[in-house]
Parts: C-alpha cells; structure tokens; sequence
C-alpha cells in the first residue's frame, strides 16, 4: 500500500509535541492570513504614511507573532530532530518538504519586518509608497502562508497509522 505513514508507537510518542506544532503554526497561520485580509486591505483602501504602530506599542503585531511563531517553528526542527530516525525515509523526506515550505514563509516574514515594516511606520512616505508596500508586503504575506500552510499539511499527512501488513 502506498502513502506516508508513521507506526503506532511513533505517533504515540510524539503526539504531545505534534499538537504544540500544529496549535502553534495554526496561530501563526490564521494570523498571517487575517493580516492579508484585514490589515493589508485597510491599508491599500486608505494608506496613511506613518500610521502603523510603532513594534512595542499597543496594537502591533509583535505581541502576537514573537511568543508563537518562532516557538512553532522552532518546535517543528525539534519534532523532525527528536523522532526522524524512527519513521521511514518517505515520511523523513516529506517532513524535509514540510520543513522547507515552512523556512520559505519564515524567509518571507523576516524579509518583510526587515524592510518593509520601518516604511510603514515612517509619516514622511506618500500615499502611493505606501500603496505600493502594502501591494509588496501582500505578496510576500501570500508567500509566508502558502509555506506555512503546506507545512502544516505535509506534517498532517504523516500522522496516519501504518495499515497492518497482509495476511498471507
């Protein structure tokens, strides 16, 4: 039978930690995906140079995104590092996949706070600058929950039992 599956005592083991990942990367998720519709949106619909709080004020997105995001990714290195010896290469070679979905949409979201985050916060941009980072930062926000999303499906995938073997 083909597909990825993970044995019994394997699944057993790591569901503790499987369920962190998964609670964590959703949060993440959900967030990205509400900053696409909700935040980018309010923005290309009324761009305001300099409108944007400031990292550590009320209202930013730090507050939600620092405690959970980095320890979803970094729960998901420990959950391919502790038990990747003890599943089959198909299901290592699928969360290797799962792994570099989600280090592309990290890539995207550190690119994005680097550089286009201090543009939104400065008030001497124009409207049309502005504009046009919300466009960039769209993109880019696409690119982190394409990745995270495809993590979070691939891990999914390998928690399906291992069928028992045929009787012959």
């Amino acid at each position: 039978m083909s597909g990825v599956y993970t044995d019994i005592d394997t699944l057993r083991r790591s569901r503790g930690l499987w369920f962190a990942v998964a609670v964590l990367l959703s949060m993440w998720l959900f967030g990205n995906v509400y900053e696409e519709l909700v935040t980018i949106v309010a923005v290309l619909a009324e761009p305001r140079p300099g409108a944007f709080p400031d990292a550590l004020e009320p209202g930013s997105p730090v507050f939600y995104y620092l405690p959970w995001g980095p320890l979803g990714v970094a729960l998901t290195v420990v959950l391919r590092l502790r038990f990747g010896a003890a599943v089959s290469a198909k299901v290592r070679r699928t969360w290797n996949t799962a792994l570099v979905a989600l280090a592309i949409g990290v890539g995207a979201k550190v690119l994005l706070i680097v550089t286009v985050n201090p543009r939104f916060r400065d008030p001497s941009r124009s409207e049309m600058a502005v504009a046009a980072d919300a466009v960039l930062w769209a993109f880019g926000n696409g690119l982190a929950i394409v990745g995270t999303a495809t993590a979070l499906a691939l891990f999914a995938l390998t928690r399906r039992p291992q069928p028992p073997a045929p009787r012959a």
